[in-house]
């Protein structure tokens, strides 16, 4: 009893030692690293900014000209944007064909296809590839000009696959071709249904 008397003065402070030490290793270390991870990472944001600052003072000069670049900008996607299609149904393929067997003075056979995406651009729209194959009985210049028309033509399309054979009894060119129709699925086009002419379908009545 008197040793606990004279020593709780001592005991006191180990007690407060321990405490102590409790408290740097269970609350002041973690949240020290804590800090300096922060304070690494708000340095490293300033210093960021900073190199930003300088880059974005280089072009100020250049500010007033953005508004019209990009007014070019818009108006050269949209003018691309008009040369696709936005889609290209069956009754599209069809006639599509129907064209250029009139083209060619030749009939051609062909499968119906799915359009299938290739490339999704920034502002959304995706250009989509539809394969058409196309089969077909010609003369030598016919095929010629069918290969002209599709270079040339207004519709993007180009050339997949090409097989041909000569057949010297008839003097005909015969194959196949592997078409890809470009399509371009944007917000801004709306579809455009084929015009397609009413057949003749005679009288009304067959008593009149």
């Amino acid at each position: 009893m008197k040793f606990l008397s004279k020593s709780w003065k001592v005991i006191l402070a180990i007690l407060l030692l321990l405490i102590a030490i409790g408290l740097i290793f269970l609350k002041y270390i973690p949240e020290k690293d804590s800090y300096e991870n922060q304070k690494a990472s708000i340095e490293n944001n300033i210093s960021m900014l900073q190199v930003q600052i300088a880059n974005n003072s280089k072009y100020e000069k250049y500010q007033e000209y953005i508004p019209g670049a990009v007014e070019e900008i818009d108006a050269s996607r949209k003018y691309l944007y008009e040369r696709f299609p936005k889609e290209m149904k069956e009754e599209d393929q069809i006639m599509y064909v129907i064209y250029l067997e009139q083209l060619f003075g030749t009939e051609i056979s062909f499968t119906l296809s799915q359009a299938y995406p290739i490339q999704i651009f920034s502002d959304g729209a995706i250009l989509q590839g539809l394969e058409l194959t196309v089969n077909y009985e010609t003369t030598y210049e016919g095929f010629k000009e069918m290969i002209n028309y599709l270079a040339t033509d207004s519709r993007i399309t180009s050339i997949k696959d090409a097989r041909i054979q000569y057949d010297p009894d008839r003097d005909l060119a015969i194959g196949d071709l592997t078409l890809i129709c470009y399509i371009l699925d944007s917000a801004g086009k709306e579809y455009v249904k084929p015009d397609v002419n009413e057949p003749e379908i005679g009288k009304d009545s067959i008593f009149g």
